[in-house]
């Protein structure tokens, strides 16, 4: 169940059989016949009775410090409509249902068009019609009929007591009349008030001695009525139906119009069959009594030719009346059958389209898993140095990875974290870099070992000191050995750099 709280609306009924000496003022209850349960024929149903009565006064709080304001009466009084009726609310003793509902005014009982009660802040009463079951508890319905006998000592013994669940309320206080009462929705304020609620164990007044009382609202569910021996509230009475049959709304389905017809002239088809085979038997009946009357036989002769006539005509008319019903019948038959075919045919199409469309979809979301692992493992592949182990890997990741961009952004995050090293423009940097590294080391070698040579042809040159006569002597020698020298030293020079840049190749080197 969605609502959160219930509270029950009672009301005093009195069972009463309507006749001329009846004391109780037929007028006002007579008010409440159009909500006696229609289309039961209550002479031929002896087990059902039906009543109708004023159950609750809208704008007005009840003695249990509940009620209801207009707009949720018009909203959900209807939802009482076959809804059980109990003893003394207990759920397991149902003894009738209800069966109609509307509403009355509060002083005279004359029924009130809902359309016109909108925006209305007096008081005015929920009616509603129910059948009992006289078969279901012999007791209590004898308790009911006597409920309506002043001279009884049961007499406006029994009340009702309708129950209903809720899913919100708001505070009133000062007046039973809601009209004259200040209301409150502050839920704060609500929480503060309510322990002065008779429900929650209060008195129904506040510390100040104001009447506080609880207005029901949001989600209205009805969920039946119960008769009762509490204490008459502001409404009472019950109205029985008497014994005579009542009007009933009955359709011609040749011109489609409503028809009112007393239930004494309903007449079904079972008896009007009994009658065509009955003709003969009535016509010579009448022509018997005819003669008995001393009518001549020329009279009855005529007489009986005019009822024959009359007769055959309306019995013609009632076949051609029962042959067009039943061709009417036929047709809605097929046309049923039509349409269910075609209801069927279109959900046999409609099972197929959406069969084909999950399927599109199926191949649609399958492509579109293929094309983006092929995009994705490209792009990957583009930026790292991948081995086949590597590769192996990275499928498998990208299979159950996401489609979206989020997530294969994340992924490529982590990558380059797992695989900085792997990077191609990484590597290439720092390939770089190491063969910087080895280019300066070998530059570095040779220029320590050219110093040191110098060094040393400088040493040999001061021991063999000679004089400047000598130097000028072998000037040109001199030069020729010279010219000879450079082109030895660089000859050597570049043998050291062969030797060092392959002592120092990268691939001969590892980083750790």
């Amino acid at each position: 169940m969605d609502y959160k709280y219930t509270t029950t609306f009672e009301a005093c009924i009195n069972a009463c059989e309507i006749s001329d000496d009846s004391f109780i003022s037929k007028a006002s209850l007579d008010n409440l016949e159009s909500l006696i349960p229609q289309g039961i024929d209550y002479k031929q149903n002896i087990d059902l009775i039906g009543v109708s009565f004023n159950a609750a006064v809208v704008n007005m709080f009840n003695k249990n410090g509940d009620g209801m304001d207009t707009e949720t009466a018009l909203a959900f009084t209807k939802n009482f409509l076959h809804k059980p009726t109990n003893i003394e609310h207990n759920k397991q003793k149902i003894v009738g249902h209800i069966a109609s509902a509307g509403f009355s005014d509060y002083s005279t009982n004359e029924i009130l068009d809902a359309e016109n009660l909108k925006g209305e802040t007096q008081p005015f009463n929920i009616a509603l019609g129910a059948v009992v079951y006289r078969s279901a508890n012999k007791d209590f319905v004898d308790l009911i009929e006597r409920s309506a006998d002043p001279n009884d000592s049961y007499y406006q013994k029994i009340s009702t007591s309708w129950e209903v669940g809720f899913t919100d309320y708001d505070i009133a206080l000062g007046s039973t009349n809601l009209n004259n009462a200040k209301i409150i929705s502050d839920p704060k304020q609500i929480e503060e008030l309510k322990s002065y609620l008779k429900v929650y164990g209060g008195t129904g007044k506040t510390k100040d001695g104001l009447d506080i009382f609880r207005l029901i609202k949001g989600k209205i569910y009805p969920l039946g009525i119960g008769f009762t021996a509490s204490p008459a509230a502001n409404v009472k009475g019950i109205y029985m139906r008497d014994s005579e049959p009542s009007d009933t709304i009955i359709v011609d389905k040749r011109d489609k119009i409503p028809k009112k017809v007393s239930q004494s002239q309903i007449v079904d088809v079972t008896t009007k069959k009994k009658i065509t085979m009955e003709l003969e038997n009535v016509i010579s009946e009448l022509k018997t009594l005819l003669i008995e009357k001393k009518f001549s036989e020329e009279a009855v002769a005529s007489m009986t030719s005019t009822f024959t006539e009359a007769i055959k005509q309306k019995d013609e008319q009632y076949r051609s009346d029962i042959e067009l019903a039943k061709s009417e019948k036929e047709v809605i038959a097929r046309e049923h059958n039509e349409l269910k075919n075609s209801v069927d045919s279109v959900k046999s199409q409609l099972v197929e389209a959406l069969d084909k469309i999950q399927s599109f979809e199926a191949n649609q979301k399958a492509q579109e898993l293929i094309a983006s692992f092929n995009e994705r493992m490209d792009v990957i592949d583009q930026m790292y140095a991948l081995e086949d182990s590597d590769r192996e890997f990275l499928a498998l990741e990208l299979k159950t990875l996401e489609l979206t961009e989020e997530a294969f952004a994340s992924f490529q995050n982590k990558l380059s974290i797992l695989w900085k090293s792997k990077d191609k423009e990484t590597k290439v940097a720092f390939e770089a870099e190491i063969q910087a590294r080895i280019n300066a080391e070998v530059e570095k070698r040779i220029q320590k070992i050219s110093v040191a040579s110098t060094e040393k042809e400088a040493g040999e040159n001061e021991e063999n000191d000679v004089s400047t006569e000598e130097i000028l002597d072998n000037v040109e020698s001199s030069e020729a050995g010279i010219s000879s020298s450079n082109e030895q030293s660089s000859r050597e020079t570049q043998s050291l750099r062969e030797k060092f840049s392959g002592a120092f190749k990268r691939e001969n080197i590892t980083i750790s």
